[in-house]
């Protein structure tokens, strides 16, 4: 009698489970799909579409498995520009008791930014591990957190070697409830988002033609968002961002080598042109091969490549150099040099 009381025990225990997980199962199906289905009015004008679903992943954890997945980001959402986004295949990977926690894996993916026909902007994806954490009661986005073997990306439709820049072992957070820490407590606006970013072994070909140089062992960058809703990549969003007070406070950014490195803080925000306008305090390591690389730079204006030669071969310029960096008027300074014209974010 006890044996078979043990044995009905089991098989209910069992039986009981299995409903529980394919109750959640379908659930957790049902709500991935809505969530698509339904991005274009939760993620403020984004599309997209999924192509054939499977469920697995029983006793333990719940996957769904999609053929394919596709996003198109509206311009001013992230950008100036839309951005369209293409993966092949993509797990979602759900625990039963935390079904708005998700992990999200894909072998690669690629991102064009502007027309698919003629991209201003091809991006490569590889190794793709992510975390996605809802609000359990709006669902919606609160925290995602990326983890990338490799990101690659290159300008127009010209994949060439010397025009490619990487990244490896790259991770991004980005943060929605993040507290308010002790330094930003003066600012007007509050923390909207936390955004982290880490690399190594990066090669950036838009810096080549800045004091960092294009290569870099390590490349770290920890900034908060200032602003009472995330502001739209538009003249009028980014304007009325401005307006009020909006900043980005750099918390930390690093960026070199073991034998030269730039490491600096501050706040940006930007000015009437839309171009930006902060100041940065900044410590320079191995800054005499930085100026004579920078010199090199026939974009810049011969004075310019004078004073920073002349810098260069400066012998008595310390290991460590404190620095002073400033965007004001269009222009880029490091202390009394203008380095360079900046360009608006957007035209």
């Amino acid at each position: 009698m006890r044996i078979k009381f043990l044995v009905g025990t089991v098989v209910l225990l069992v039986a009981g489970y299995s409903f529980f997980w394919y109750s959640l199962a379908d659930k957790a199906e049902q709500t991935t799909l809505e969530w698509i289905e339904n991005s274009e009015s939760r993620l403020g004008g984004i599309k997209s579409f999924v192509g054939d679903v499977n469920v697995t992943g029983f006793p333990y954890r719940i996957v769904i498995e999609a053929s394919s997945f596709n996003a198109e980001i509206p311009a001013g959402r992230i950008g100036a520009e839309p951005v369209s986004v293409n993966v092949p295949q993509v797990s979602v990977v759900f625990q039963p008791w935390e079904p708005n926690h998700a992990i999200i894996l894909t072998d690669y993916f690629d991102a064009v930014v502007g027309s698919l026909r003629d991209p201003d902007l091809s991006m490569n994806f590889d190794g793709v591990r992510s975390s996605v954490i809802l609000d359990p009661t709006s669902f919606e986005l609160n925290n995602l957190s990326v983890v990338m073997d490799k990101v690659s990306w290159y300008p127009k439709a010209q994949q060439q070697v010397q025009s490619t820049s990487t990244l490896e072992d790259a991770e991004f957070h980005l943060r929605r409830e993040t507290g308010i820490p002790e330094d930003q407590l003066s600012f007007d606006l509050p923390v909207n988002r936390a955004i982290y970013l880490k690399a190594s072994n990066a090669h950036i070909n838009e810096f080549a033609t800045t004091i960092l140089g294009p290569d870099a062992d390590e490349f770290k960058v920890e900034a908060l968002l200032h602003a009472n809703e995330q502001p739209a990549f538009t003249k009028q969003g980014l304007a009325s961002w401005r307006d009020q007070g909006g900043t980005i406070s750099i918390r930390t950014f690093e960026y070199g080598t073991a034998t030269s490195a730039v490491r600096m803080s501050g706040d940006v925000t930007l000015d009437e042109n839309f171009k930006p306008l902060g100041a940065f305090d900044a410590n320079v390591t191995g800054i005499g091969a930085m100026f004579a690389q920078l010199a090199e730079n026939e974009e810049l204006p011969e004075l310019t490549r004078a004073m920073l030669r002349g810098q260069a071969q400066n012998e008595t310029i310390p290991g460590d150099v404190p620095l002073s960096i400033s965007m004001q008027n269009g222009q880029l300074y490091i202390g009394p040099i203008m380095l360079m014209e900046l360009e608006p974010i957007i035209e």
